[in-house]
């Protein structure tokens, strides 16, 4: 297995964020290992495996290119995201311009729907792979293209396509990534707090179907929870201290999270971890069970304060649920992030207020405030067509809110961008919250963390 292949995050004029199919900006200064490529590694870690961060590493156009053409790799698989499109086409075009028999595999959130049409429109591209997890990859590598699935690619003149049926799977098992090639680069998380942290999935896809969300139709599977194990004791043995479990639900099997963090605490790992999860999924007993388990933050996808709005895009819980959930983290020192969506079709000014209220009248310790982008595959985007709210050209987004993507029915994408900044400045500017958020600092790094994120949301928010 002699071959050279190159993972490879692109550089970008902007701190982007390409995985798991939702590219985005930074919305402060915060960047983790890529866990599309962190997962495809561990497939192909036999070959002569290379990985380059041009994000993280802030590296030029011209040195990424310098770097490749040393390496001289027979593969790049490169991300691909909408936020950064055309920057990333026109890189993508220049390394094929050097070297026409380099194949080039792509994967990204533009990629997820009608990916034999983008692979015809790309001539520059000579495959797309539609899933991260799936040994497809592997086999496409060695040339074995009967075993190739969940891949798109040109073959003797054809386009073929081998995407699978996704359906719910547990017990997966999937070979350990090679950590070591991300862990040592300057990544930074505004909940993580050593300075080396990895991603880890102990499930892929997600079980519930929001409306506005591209995960919920990737099928969903359950990894073994000993596969989890082996490579969390991987990690550690690394010298790992703290994990960002970027399962998009974590608790959406009870039982099989229930074994996962009772096994985590049998094995004493000593890891703390940070992850995501829905109010609806959790109550004091898991969230007790998670906190033993060594979790400090938990990211709650909390959306709208408008029950019309949770209802409309299937949220499935109200805003009750979501105060008692957060009031009770707060009470047992579970550090908890609330993310919202501003821009939804419904959206209307009273309906922001309500979102505003809401998110001030809860104790989280942050939140995160994106903006509805119609990603290619989603139900939204099917909506938002039919509204004439985009046209079908619509592929460059960025749901941090550093540009709005569409207006609503009723409201301008100024107006939306206005109320973004009045949530900012109405929840992170208090002075009890500021207070608050100093009196739970436990260290000198963790306050320098906390200033240097804080700088960079107020400068990526209000353009200064």
């Amino acid at each position: 297995m002699n071959k050279k292949i190159l993972l490879l995050n692109p550089p970008g004029k902007k701190l982007y964020i390409r995985d798991y199919y939702c590219s985005k900006v930074s919305q402060a200064n915060y960047i983790y290992p890529p866990v599309d490529l962190v997962y495809i590694s561990g497939f192909l870690k036999n070959f002569e495996l290379y990985f380059i961060d041009a994000i993280v590493k802030k590296f030029s156009v011209n040195y990424v290119l310098k770097k490749i053409r040393d390496i001289k790799p027979d593969y790049i698989i490169s991300l691909i995201g909408a936020a950064s499109l055309q920057e990333d086409m026109e890189f993508i075009k220049k390394i094929k311009l050097y070297n026409e028999n380099l194949k080039i595999i792509v994967s990204g959130d533009v990629f997820k729907e009608n990916p034999c049409e983008q692979l015809k429109k790309y001539q520059y591209i000579d495959a797309i792979l539609t899933d991260f997890i799936s040994e497809g990859i592997l086999y496409y590598i060695l040339s074995e293209y009967k075993k190739v699935v969940d891949m798109v690619y040109r073959l003797d003149g054809e386009i073929v396509s081998t995407i699978s049926e996704k359906k719910f799977v547990k017990d997966v098992i999937l070979p350990i990534p090679k950590h070591e090639l991300f862990v040592f680069l300057p990544y930074r998380h505004p909940f993580i707090y050593s300075k080396r942290f990895t991603v880890v999935l102990a499930a892929y896809g997600c079980p519930f179907k929001c409306a506005f969300c591209i995960i919920g139709k990737l099928g969903y599977r359950l990894r073994r929870v000993e596969n989890v194990i082996e490579e969390l004791k991987y990690i550690k043995s690394i010298g790992i201290k703290e994990v960002l479990f970027l399962d998009q639900t974590f608790f959406a099997n009870r039982d099989y999270y229930k074994l996962l963090c009772e096994t985590m605490i049998k094995e004493n790992f000593g890891l703390s971890w940070v992850c995501f999860s829905r109010v609806d999924v959790v109550d004091e007993e898991t969230i007790l069970l998670m906190k033993s388990a060594g979790c400090r933050t938990i990211i709650f996808g909390v959306e709208s304060g408008d029950e019309r709005i949770l209802e409309k895009y299937r949220k499935g819980y109200t805003p009750q649920q979501v105060r008692k959930i957060i009031e009770f983290c707060s009470r047992i020192n579970i550090q908890t992030v609330g993310t919202f969506i501003l821009g939804l079709p419904e959206e209307t000014k009273e309906s922001m207020q309500k979102t505003l209220s809401f998110i001030i009248s809860l104790p989280l310790d942050f939140i995160s405030l994106n903006v509805a982008v119609p990603r290619r595959g989603t139900d939204l985007r099917k909506e938002v067509l039919e509204l004439g709210l985009i046209d079908d050209n619509f592929d460059i987004m960025d749901q941090s809110g550093t540009k709005i993507a569409m207006p609503t029915m009723t409201l301008s994408k100024q107006e939306i961008l206005n109320f973004r900044r009045k949530i900012v400045k109405k929840f992170y500017f208090r002075l009890r919250y500021i207070i608050n958020a100093l009196r739970k600092i436990k260290s000198i790094r963790e306050l320098m963390i906390k200033i240097n994120q804080a700088l960079f949301l107020i400068k990526n928010t209000f353009n200064i």
